[in-house]
């Protein structure tokens, strides 16, 4: 199955180079990622992620965006949460 959501992040520095971060999302493990910003700055991350379940999805990208981006703060998590 495949699961859709969003996640918000704070990031530690205003200074976003959407190539650097593109490439560290996509090394963590977050190819499956649409990565943009709001007008307040924050990372925008529209996932498609195939699991067995809605958590399982959820909890993985945030793990691997942890990993990718540590010192990011997830601020807000949207859930359309669709399966095929």
């Amino acid at each position: 199955m495949e699961f859709a959501f969003t996640l918000r992040y704070r990031l530690a520095t205003q200074d976003h180079d959407y190539d650097d971060l593109s490439a560290q999302l996509a090394a963590g493990g977050c190819e499956d990622a649409l990565l943009s910003f709001n007008r307040a700055g924050n990372l925008v991350l529209d996932f498609r992620r195939p699991a067995d379940s809605a958590a399982a999805a959820l909890s993985n990208a945030i793990a691997d965006v942890q990993r990718a981006l540590p010192a990011s703060e997830l601020i807000d998590i949207r859930s359309g949460f669709t399966s095929n």
